[in-house]
């Protein structure tokens, strides 16, 4: 017997004197039967979650509590589970692999696909997951939430707010960001970070341990680069302008991309001759972009390294062989997966190679729009 061929009022009726639970069961079997459950359904008051014991979404029909119906994920079939666990955001499945054992396996066994988990620490701590290039808020830390010593949950935002009094220690941030990356299948070991470098409630004292576990920064801004963030493997600064001699002079890390940047001849021709006398024995890339606003007259750039050609006794400066390295460069910093480079930005066909006494090669891109420094291996 098939709902469907009974009369609007007949059905009107089944689904009336159905319990919610058969009535959610009954919507998930086909789009027809979803339509037919929601333009046939009693009213609701409202919908919560109790997660006291197992995890249930309560449906509240009548103020009286024997009336409140409960519907257990645990007691739903397979396929069933897993469609109501694709159909919630992220921080709602956070929120239920908390609940118990048996719900963390739950969701980790039907998650949808996660590209990346990220930190945000721009205002406080807050975990980000990339779904297709969508930005999903999950778990942000807060101390201020309430003045007990308990954990307590709360949405914002479509976030969830975890409150704990350990909040600042980051030892903290590596296991929720160990968790986050468990359910979300993610890998853990390189942990992206955003910062606006104007946070009250991450503290140097806690960011100097902190930052030593991070494989890649995007620093929103920039004033003179911190202590702490000269050695990140991989650093991205959006808004350099001015502040650019500081983030070229004092970085210590392998890959550094700056946006904004107010260039100089001077600045780059300093930069090329401390790579000639070994210094910056760390870094792989340096992709410098100029201000749209700014003029940047690369001219005696190009006249340093033409002076370098044929050089016999030091560092020379040689064309493109193919026979010595690739033409393109292989860039394979995590920063790749946060910006997208133009299209010929690794192509170094026609780029200056600077070849060193000890037979290290770098080369390197310039004109008015940008200073690039390859270090290849």
């Amino acid at each position: 017997m098939r709902i469907r061929s009974y009369p609007n009022l007949v059905n009107q009726q089944i689904i009336q004197q159905m319990e919610p639970s058969a009535n959610f069961m009954l919507a998930k079997t086909s789009k027809k039967m979803k339509d037919l459950v929601k333009n046939y359904i009693y009213k609701v008051d409202q919908v919560w979650v109790d997660s006291s014991t197992n995890v249930a979404f309560v449906i509240e029909i009548e103020p009286e509590l024997s009336r409140k119906k409960k519907m257990r994920m645990r007691s739903y079939p397979c396929l069933v589970n897993r469609q109501i666990i694709l159909e919630m955001d992220p921080s709602a499945n956070f929120m239920l692999s908390k609940t118990s054992k048996k719900m963390k396996d739950l969701v980790k066994n039907n998650i949808y696909k996660v590209d990346q988990v990220w930190i945000d620490v721009s205002s406080y701590v807050a975990f980000i997951i990339e779904i297709d290039g969508k930005i999903h808020k999950v778990l942000g830390l807060r101390h201020d939430l309430a003045p007990s010593e308990n954990i307590w949950y709360r949405f914002s935002l479509n976030m969830v707010l975890l409150r704990s009094p350990a909040v600042q220690q980051y030892h903290e941030i590596l296991t929720n960001h160990n968790y986050i990356c468990e359910i979300f299948k993610c890998e853990s070991s390189r942990i992206p970070v955003i910062d606006s470098m104007e946070n009250p409630e991450f503290p140097e004292e806690f960011s100097a341990q902190f930052l030593m576990d991070v494989d890649f920064c995007n620093l929103r801004n920039l004033g003179i680069l911190p202590t702490n963030y000269r050695k990140i493997p991989n650093l991205m600064i959006d808004d350099v302008k001015y502040n650019v001699d500081d983030a070229i002079y004092l970085y210590e890390g392998r890959n550094i991309v700056l946006k904004n940047a107010w260039l100089d001849d001077g600045l780059a021709r300093i930069f090329i001759l401390r790579w000639m006398l070994k210094m910056k024995e760390d870094l792989v890339a340096l992709i410098a972009f100029q201000d749209a606003q700014k003029v940047f007259d690369e001219s005696s750039v190009v006249a340093l390294l033409n002076e370098k050609r044929n050089s016999t006794t030091e560092s020379r400066v040689e064309d493109w062989d193919p026979e010595k390295r690739d033409r393109y460069f292989k860039y394979d910093s995590i920063i790749a997966n946060h910006y997208v480079f133009p299209t010929d930005t690794f192509d170094c066909e026609h780029g200056y190679d600077i070849v060193r006494e000890d037979g290290k090669r770098a080369t390197v891109k310039v004109s008015p729009n940008y200073f690039m420094f390859f270090v290849w291996p």
